[in-house]
């Protein structure tokens, strides 16, 4: 690559374009820890697009209205509305939240979810909460008031952001799962420490502060109260799980009878694959505005090779994340609420009834070992330089003769994988 440097502005371009690729290339670089406050992302004064600001504008036109439960609130009807089926509910009595005065264990906050928003609630709370990724900003946070008003809003709250912008969401605006010690009132055991979930993660460190049900489980720190005598092990000595809730707390004021281990396990693999969406997707287009500065101060144009690289190094680590390389082996889960099915029900499928959306828990979360975010809103949102590089490179993982080594779990279930994104998803194979 031939260099000319004109002038001093020119060359003061060229270093600031040099460190700004440089520290693009880790993930873990301190200076990619701001990009969703830089002008390109302009977090907290762009407007959010996404189904709950679609939802805000339908509830003021008047063109929805969401019913009001004497005992719940808005939180049936919203759920309805957004298409969130009950039995994702999940039950956290660590104070772990928002409304961390309000929970203990015996009134856990209760978390539902689909591909794209998470709701929480607490009984007897005034909010509610809500979180979506959004595909421009990533994970947005709303809340609801528990009141019947002429006028029903979401709000948007980006005091959310003093937890959810940590190494825990890649440093950027984003979800995160945590596992911890909680003590006989919920709060977690500090000198104890906790865990970051996602599907990586042994199943001896998950569910700390969490209730868990299902009928078939590996040992995990579900379902269990410690004390400040307490010690930090690796791995407990037994599993907790349930399928009664009665055990613990009466839940009857909940909608399900459940906090189901099926449903926990797709949880804790969405929230980081959305947050990777979300680093990756910034990081590109930081990189690719910079690259056009520098080719403007040079009087070039083109993809520069540093930048090449870079997009490169973002496809790879959605990649990687996207096709299960780095998940836990299972030997047996199996939920109690019926969440496998409900999951998967008219969802994206192929001619044949291939589906990313049926789940297994044998061996893995998904019988097929593609993430089913892959139809996100995030994942349309990408960049598009770096999106038709990461479909680029799924397309040769699926059909090359020869499998990379990191993909080889993907040897016999590739060719259906392929098959199915050829009928289902747009853009796929990258032209």
């Amino acid at each position: 690559m031939k260099l000319i440097i004109s002038s001093p502005f020119s060359a003061i371009k060229l270093f600031s374009f040099t460190l700004l690729a440089f520290s693009l290339v880790s993930p873990n670089s301190s200076r990619a820890n701001d990009l969703y406050e830089t002008a390109l992302i302009n977090y907290e004064n762009r407007q959010a697009n996404n189904d709950i600001e679609t939802l805000n504008k339908a509830l003021l036109e008047k063109k929805v209205k969401l019913d009001f439960h004497s005992r719940r609130g808005f939180l049936d009807a919203l759920l309805k509305e957004l298409d969130i089926p009950i039995n994702s509910q999940t039950l956290i009595f660590s104070k772990t939240s928002f409304h961390r005065k309000q929970i203990y264990p015996s009134n856990p906050r209760a978390l539902y979810f689909n591909d794209e928003i998470y709701v929480g609630w607490v009984p007897g709370t005034k909010l509610l909460e809500i979180a979506i990724s959004d595909p421009e900003l990533g994970a947005v946070f709303y809340t609801l008031e528990q009141k019947q008003n002429e006028t029903i809003q979401f709000k948007r709250d980006d005091s959310c952001l003093s937890c959810h912008v940590s190494s825990r969401t890649l440093n950027e605006p984003g979800f995160f799962i945590r596992s911890v010690f909680p003590d006989e009132s919920g709060e977690p055991i500090s000198r104890l420490g906790s865990d970051t979930i996602d599907h990586s993660s042994d199943i001896g460190s998950r569910w700390g502060g969490w209730y868990v049900t299902g009928k078939k489980t590996e040992i995990h720190r579900g379902n269990t109260i410690y004390t400040k005598d307490s010690k930090r092990i690796a791995q407990p000595h037994k599993a907790l799980t349930t399928h009664d809730l009665n055990k613990f707390f009466n839940p009857d004021k909940y909608l399900a009878q459940s906090s189901d281990i099926e449903a926990l396990m797709v949880l804790e693999h969405q929230v980081q694959m959305h947050n990777i969406f979300t680093q990756r997707n910034f990081q590109a287009i930081k990189m690719i505005e910079a690259e056009k500065s520098i080719n403007r101060a040079l009087g070039e144009s083109g993809r520069r090779p540093l930048t090449e690289k870079i997009l490169h190094n973002a496809s790879d680590q959605i990649l990687e994340y996207m096709l299960f390389t780095d998940e836990i082996p299972l030997r047996a889960i199996e939920g109690n609420a019926n969440f496998k099915e409900e999951f998967a029900k008219d969802k994206i499928s192929g001619k044949n009834g291939d589906s990313l959306y049926k789940l297994s828990f044998k061996e893995r979360i998904s019988e097929l070992p593609c993430s089913w975010l892959i139809y996100s809103q995030a994942f349309k949102g990408l960049q598009p330089d770096l999106k038709k590089i990461v479909l680029k490179q799924l397309e040769q993982i699926l059909t090359a003769e020869d499998i990379p080594i990191n993909f080889i779990h993907l040897r016999k279930s590739r060719s259906r994988i392929h098959q199915l994104l050829l009928e289902t998803l747009d853009g796929y194979p990258a032209s």
